[in-house]
């Protein structure tokens, strides 16, 4: 291909943003445009197992993580009325791969962007693949040709569409709202409280805030609260402590949660001529394995390696698909394992809760 003189970034999210830093870093400037006119992030967190870490760090993340972050040193699961399924030692199992980390996700935004110059506000209109080029369109009437252009746009991606006539997002059955709240020093580690279909974890970002997921099966990816704060109480109120009091103490915050639906996307190729997907673009999964941060930061790695060493894109594909199939599969059986009916679920995992966890990650532990 020749090393790209020209890259255009489609998208300043997570993706998008350690994309262009990892081209930076191996001496490439990217342009990078981002469709919303301004940074908003919503009220939530970041759970970084390892070798997402590891990624940001390969970015040159590693001290402002650590500056900002919190260490999370085990993970729980516990029934909805606060006993005990499994535990997992966190540094115990990742070992020398290196810590886990939680973090708002403004905060890493705000560290992923640095110095990086986004155009905000600004929209491809026309993308058209020709030879070695990339000819693209802007909704401000400016032009340009590229010799590679990154469709870092997320779930619901407007590269994918028009260049790859791509796959829709997949719902997943489970949707939930995402919020953060003060007060509660004595959350500790990642935890997850399951009920039957219904889940709540909780994780803490330092200085007694906590960032909070409460998810509910649903036949359709819409919000069954109808927009009504005040249903989370009624929805978890079966919860044991902390729960009913952590959702109290946000409703009267004021604040509004953040609702999404649980959406994959399977895509095949990530790949055409000149241009190529990233992240949730490419492979958008459930976050049950907390993974779409750190997946991306490592598409973002390996992309600029396979660019600076000018190796066709097919080898990025190639070598990211198998790590990526592997985690969207881990991801289906962790949902299944959540679905068994309680008696059996709460079995397994208090008889193989470890092993589990270990076979989900274990592939992980290896650079990507």
């Amino acid at each position: 291909m020749g090393e790209p003189q020209r890259v255009l970034v489609v998208g300043g999210g997570i993706g998008g943003l350690a994309v262009a830093r990892a081209l930076q870093r191996r001496g490439i400037q990217p342009e990078v445009v981002e469709r919303a006119a301004a940074w908003s992030q919503p009220g939530a967190g970041v759970y970084l197992p390892a070798n997402s870490v590891r990624a940001l760090s390969a970015l040159g993340l590693q001290a402002a993580l650590l500056d900002r972050a919190c260490e999370i040193t085990r993970t729980r699961f516990l029934d909805h009325r606060g006993r005990l399924l499994a535990e997992v030692d966190l540094p115990a199992f990742w070992g020398a791969t290196g810590p886990c980390l939680a973090i708002s996700r403004r905060d890493l935004h705000e560290l992923l962007r640095g110095s990086i110059a986004v155009r905000l506000g600004r929209t491809v209109t026309a993308l058209e693949v020709d030879g070695p080029l990339v000819h693209t369109a802007f909704d401000d009437g400016a032009t340009g040709d590229y010799d590679l252009v990154v469709g870092a746009d997320g779930l619901r991606s407007w590269v994918r569409t028009v260049v790859f006539a791509g796959t829709t997002p997949r719902f997943l059955g489970m949707v939930g709202w995402r919020f953060l709240v003060d007060g509660f020093p004595e959350v500790a580690g990642w935890t997850a409280r399951l009920a039957p279909g219904k889940a709540f974890f909780t994780l803490p970002l330092g200085g007694g805030r906590i960032y909070c997921f409460a998810g509910v099966d649903a036949p359709a990816a819409t919000d069954p609260s109808g927009g009504d704060p005040a249903r989370l109480a009624e929805l978890f109120g079966e919860f044991a402590e902390p729960v009913p009091t952590i959702v109290s103490k946000f409703l009267v915050s004021g604040e509004q949660p953040y609702f999404s639906a649980f959406e994959e996307v399977v895509q095949r190729p990530w790949v055409r001529g000149r241009v190529v997907l990233v992240g949730d673009a490419a492979h958008a999964m459930s976050p049950n394995m907390a993974q779409g941060a750190g997946m991306a930061a490592e598409d973002a790695l390996v992309l600029a390696e396979t660019v600076a060493a000018d190796r066709p894109l097919a080898q990025f594909e190639a070598r990211r698909r198998p790590r990526v199939e592997f985690v969207q599969t881990q991801t289906h059986r962790r949902d299944r394992t959540r679905n068994l009916p309680p008696i059996l679920r709460n079995a397994t995992l208090r008889l193989a809760g470890q092993r589990l966890y270990r076979s989900n990650y274990k592939a992980l532990l290896s650079q990507p």
